[in-house]
């Protein structure tokens, strides 16, 4: 009765309103280059450059840190074409289902943010009403729609329906001669004259070309190619234009003459046939017209090569990409008029050439990074990071982009409210396929590369390095490389799969797939270094072990030479060389802990030694690793005894579960509803799941390390703290170490002492995922270096220090140094789901900077954000946010130190999350309306307006109304109420527009259930064995002493005493709640006032401006049951 008593709790008001201010979910920003791209765009007004995916997805963006985003909403229909209405902040969407979309840029209240929302939509119905082509008209009034029955129709921008004047494919054949009086197929291209906007080029695509007069519907003139027609654009002159065909040959014509073209046809690579010209544009440059086209290539030879053409004078280049291009645009000059800029878009990457610097050298894009240049294959971010290590980094990324183009970045719409720097400089760490590690600054918005490191050259690899480049060497054409997309690598063992970096230091741990670990240290100077290379058997004790994979990287034994930045001091190699599973260091020690799936290692990287080789294999995974063929007598008779136990033990469990009261393995995951429904069911004690025993499969590897901690703690008495290595597996055994540090004079020369101190196991066997040491104030001890670097305050020694041990199926506390159970929180058993990423965090109030609560984030199998609170492992917030399916995903998700997270949302794009209420690394830039919209909206638009009016004006009367009859039910002032009301409306408003921004609609964060089972007196302790290996260690049993103290709260919140009033069709409500009041809005005319008082279980939704919303229920409290003293006090 006592467990069960403890396990349900009120929460108070108070509680509620600290876990708003602590904790929210946001979808904040995306990083990197979306995936699956289809179009691009260019306004040359607002100078802003658009992209859309074959997701129904648009990206915005202008100068660093302006970025807008947009989500198709009824589908996720491919985009095919996007088109801007030059300075309206508008731009039109064509589908893949055939339907136009109007998207408008919209100011997010007072956030001073933007955000692109879908406006209107329509379609065209019919095989012959296909859209081929979409074009504005200068004066953006109408869209010119070219259809694939070849015709024309005009869609009025303002109504966004379709005019009823079509330029139709009969009336245009009238005027052209008799000889070309054949069917000329879909319209391939549309082109407004620079000069008369009443005339339009219509490309047919067998060839025929009309220029048509608009007004006085009729042709000026016609021209007819014998090539299939793919592109047409305008000269500067406005007297001649360019159309490029299907055999890679472009010609040019006159606008007043249309026998014979004046110039061409020029096939550039022929004369052998070559690929379609697919669009050609002919810009001014400084020295002339620029010739830029894709495509072109000669079919036998280069048929397979991505690639963009510019030419000016005898300036000729081939641009080279390694994905097929998308579409390219030119951006001229805002005060000259000149192109500047080559914008070429292409399925994996985006590329900008300078055109105004000789020899037309690369943009370092502060956008759109190519993340997966080489295939991502682990990541980790660094916060906080010191200015000086930051500054470092940064500076020898510079002397790394000596090729790159020095002007500023030409893509530079919109504006910035905030131009501080970042209070806090965040780096994230991508480590690849090839060995490369690459810093990008992910402090804000737009993530921008500091500086790569490639790891490769310090090996002699099978991979031969080839990029095509020898192609490059030939006179023609004269290919140059573009792009940094390069997937692909010879070598696997070069792959890096886990780092660490201090972020007070610099100092860097790589280790790779062959059972290479690297330790670099920052250096602004260049040096030749031969590479040192020391060798750690891990198997050493157990002499029937045989490797029978890869080999190990060979060292080079020549000087290889490093330029400023990360340099190798010494290289660690593991035996077997197997891949790295874990890795953690300790800049403060010099030490380094890696782990595989054969065991870990301590290394010491000051005297260059090892201290440690532990091997966690079993004799049962000896057996598996020595008999690795694909099928043997052995491995099948065990699978066939596996299977008969399985069944066995099936049959056993479908007839326990016909008892009363047997919860089914199979039942359905309760939803989380929060404390307020874990309130309702007061008597109900919550249901289990029957978590079966782990079976494992042929390649479970038991042994595997899969989390590694150095730090200090108490592990043999209170009074002395030691040096600690904790390491966790695969099977569930915990290995606890002591390390004897000598003092900081004698660090070099004394050698360190390691001694097992703990061997642990947990009785449920789930893999170790995380293990945590939590100081006297039950806060996470701080990083290495922290302390010392003044960047955090020293851990809390005066109080026990208990520890953290994560699972992939539970979260337990232990005190230390007797690892008593302090209390623990059943994740699979309650949900089904199992952890895959933790991190730790500090949650700042956003309404008091000086209050925050450390807890830590979890990242489960089935894509769940959630926030439990230290050291109690209650849950605070939880949401559904990654597909299940996205295994990727949730395996790359990586947590910053402020409650922000990362993720990998396609091989090449991030998603920035924020757990926290008041980090949020959001757009925040604008965008200004340089062009009026020249119609008026329509009028159903302006009749939806009026009644908001309407109400607004309203609003005080029916305050004043409210207020007199308020003043009978409570003695605060209502004007003070009312203001707080308005602020916390108007706040809420700005939050659903913002929740907006990112993914186009607003997600919400699933209740909280409350299911962790925190009691002392709850069945097993789930430790099976404590071995002590030091014969100093007495280790004491005591009773722990379980104070339950009721929460009193004597200062009430505002929100306790605000009465909320709204609008009815018959009667103005006064809703006094304690916590969220039921709301609704309607016509202003009131004739009677009611007080209503309701509590906060009663109510269940919420409607604000007629949209109905879900009241979060209460959450859990975030206090200890053990603490004696509350983490919240009562003066606060």
């Amino acid at each position: 009765m006592l467990k069960f008593m403890k396990h349900q709790q009120k929460i108070s008001p108070e509680r509620i309103q600290k876990q708003k201010e602590l904790f929210a979910f946001n979808q904040a920003c995306y990083h990197g280059f979306p995936a699956k791209p289809s179009a691009l765009a260019w306004d040359p007004l607002l100078r802003l450059l658009a992209i859309a995916t074959k997701n129904g997805q648009i990206r915005i963006y202008g100068t660093p840190g302006v970025e807008l985003y947009g989500q198709n909403e009824n589908s996720e229909s491919a985009i095919n074409h996007l088109t801007f209405l030059h300075g309206q902040c508008r731009l039109v969407s064509l589908c893949e289902d055939n339907s136009l979309h109007l998207w408008q840029l919209k100011q997010l209240g007072d956030s001073g943010g933007m955000q692109l929302v879908q406006a209107n939509s329509t379609s065209l119905e019919g095989k012959l009403k296909k859209i081929s082509v979409v074009v504005a008209d200068s004066k953006c009034e109408h869209l010119m729609v070219g259809t694939e029955g070849g015709n024309i129709y005009l869609l009025n921008l303002s109504t966004f329906a379709m005019s009823d004047n079509i330029i139709y494919q009969d009336v245009v054949m009238q005027n052209v001669p008799e000889d070309y009086k054949v069917n000329p197929g879909p319209v391939e291209a549309i082109a407004e004259h620079p000069t008369e906007p009443n005339k339009i080029l219509i490309g047919y695509q067998r060839g025929l070309i009309v220029l048509w007069d608009k007004k006085n519907l009729c042709a000026d003139q016609t021209y007819v190619c014998s090539q299939q027609l793919e592109s047409v654009c305008w000269h500067t002159d406005a007297a001649h234009f360019t159309t490029s065909h299907n055999d890679g040959s472009y010609m040019v014509w006159s606008a007043t003459d249309s026998a014979q073209p004046t110039d061409g046809p020029h096939t550039v690579y022929g004369p052998f046939p070559c690929k379609p010209i697919t669009k050609i544009l002919r810009p001014a440059g400084k020295e002339g017209d620029f010739i830029v086209f894709s495509g072109g290539m000669p079919r036998a030879s280069y048929g397979d090569r991505n690639t963009v053409t510019a030419i000016l004078g005898d300036n000729h280049v081939t641009f080279n990409l390694t994905s097929k291009v998308i579409d390219f645009v030119v951006v001229k000059d805002s005060d000259a008029g000149h192109a500047s800029c080559l914008a070429i878009l292409a399925e994996e990457e985006a590329v900008f050439i300078d055109l105004e610097t000789e020899d037309w050298p690369a943009f370092a894009a502060p956008y759109l990074a190519s993340l997966h240049s080489s295939a991502i294959t682990c990541s980790v971010l660094a916060s906080s990071v010191a200015l000086e290590v930051y500054d470092k980094i940064k500076e020898a990324g510079s002397k790394q982009q000596s090729g790159l183009s020095t002007r500023p970045w030409p893509i530079n719409g919109g504006k910035i409210k905030n131009t501080d720097s970042p209070k806090q400089r965040d780096v994230l760490l991508t480590g690849h396929e090839d060995g490369t590690v690459q810093f990008w600054d992910a402090s804000g918005v737009s993530l921008t590369l500091l500086y790569k490191l490639s790891t490769s050259r310090l090996f002699l690899s099978e991979d031969l390095g080839g990029d095509g480049a020898s192609a490059e060497d030939d006179d023609w054409p004269p290919f140059r490389k573009a792009g940094l997309f390069d997937p692909y690598s010879d070598d696997p063992r070069l792959g890096v799969k886990k780092m660490e970096m201090c972020p007070y230091t610099g100092t860097l741990i790589v280790a790779g797939t062959a059972g290479q670990i690297l330790i670099l240290n920052l250096d602004v100077k260049e040096k030749e270094i031969i590479p040192e290379c020391v060798n750690v058997n891990l198997v050493a004790e157990n002499d029937s072990f045989v490797w029978k994979s890869h080999n190990k990287l060979e060292m080079k034994t020549q000087p290889v030479k490093f330029e400023p930045g990360m340099q190798p001091t010494v290289v660690v190699q593991f035996y077997p060389p197997a891949s790295c599973t874990s890795l953690t260091l300790h800049s403060e020690w010099g030490l380094v802990a890696c782990g595989t799936a054969h065991g870990f290692g301590l290394f010491d990287i000051v005297q260059k030694k090892n201290l440690l080789a532990k091997s966690t294999l079993s004799p049962l995974d000896l057996a598996n690793a020595a008999d690795e063929g694909p099928m043997s007598r052995r491995k099948s008779l065990k699978k066939s005894l596996r299977e008969s136990f399985r069944r066995l033990r099936r049959g056993r469990s479908q007839r326990k579960t016909g008892r009363p009261g047997a919860a089914s393995p199979t039942g359905s995951h309760p939803s989380s509803t929060g404390a307020a429904a874990a309130g309702d069911d007061e008597g109900l004690k919550p249901v289990e799941r029957a978590v079966e025993a782990r079976s494992h499969s042929s390649d479970y590897i038991g042994s595997m390390v899969r989390c590694l901690h150095l730090t200090k703690c108490f592990i043999a008495n209170t009074q002395l703290m030691s040096a600690t290595l904790w390491a966790g597996t695969n099977s569930g055994a915990i290995y606890v170490f002591t390390i004897a540090i000598p003092p900081s004079e004698k660090r070099g020369e004394v050698p360190l002492s390691v001694q097992l101190g703990k061997e642990i196991h947990l009785k449920h066997g789930a893999p170790v995922i995380s293990i945590c040491i939590l100081d006297g104030a039950s806060r996470p001890f701080p990083e290495p270096m922290a302390v010392k670097k003044e960047a955090a305050p020293s851990p809390n020694t005066n109080m026990p220090h208990r520890v953290l041990i994560c699972s992939e199926e539970q979260f337990k506390v232990f005190t230390l140094p007797q690892l008593k159970p302090f209390c623990k929180f059943k994740l699979t058993a309650h949900e089904g789901s199992r952890v895959r990423k933790i991190g730790y965090a500090d949650f700042v109030s956003s309404v008091d900077e000086s209050y925050r609560e450390s807890c830590f984030m979890v990242m489960t199998n089935m894509g769940d954000f959630s926030v439990y609170s230290l050291p109690d492992c209650r849950r605070q917030m939880y949401t559904a946010h990654i597909k299940r399916e996205d295994i990727n995903g949730i395996n790359s998700v990586v947590f910053s130190n402020r409650g922000e997270a990362l993720y990998l949302m396609s091989p090449c794009e991030l998603e920035r999350v924020s757990l926290s209420a008041r980090h949020i690394t959001r757009p925040t830039g604008t965008v200004p309306i340089l062009k009026s919209i020249p119609v008026k909206e329509p009028q159903e638009e302006n009749s939806k307006e009026k009644p908001n009016e309407s109400q607004a004006e309203g609003g005080d009367a029916a305050v004043a109304a409210a207020s007199a009859t308020a003043a009978e039910v409570q003695d605060d002032s209502i004007d003070s109420q009312e203001k707080a009301e308005n602020e916390s409306s108007r706040d809420e408003k700005e939050e659903k527009l913002s929740g907006e921004a990112v993914g186009g609609s607003i997600r919400k964060v699933d209740e909280v259930k409350e299911n962790g089972d925190s009691s002392l007196l709850s069945g097993d302790i789930t430790i099976d064995s404590i071995r002590d290996h030091m014969d100093d260690l007495k280790v004491s049993e005591k009773t722990m002493e379980v104070a339950t103290t009721a929460n009193t709260t004597s200062s009430s919140t505002l929100t306790s005493n605000n009465a909320m009033v709204k609008q009815e069709s018959s009667s103005v409500t006064v809703v006094k709640s304690t916590t969220i009041t039921s709301m609704s809005s309607s016509s202003p005319e009131s004739s009677s006032v009611q007080v209503v008082e309701t509590s906060t279980t009663e109510v269940n939704h919420s409607t604000v401006n007629g949209t109905e919303t879900k009241i979060r229920a209460p959450l859990a409290k975030a206090e200890s049951f053990f603490s004696k003293e509350p983490r919240i006090k009562s003066d606060e």
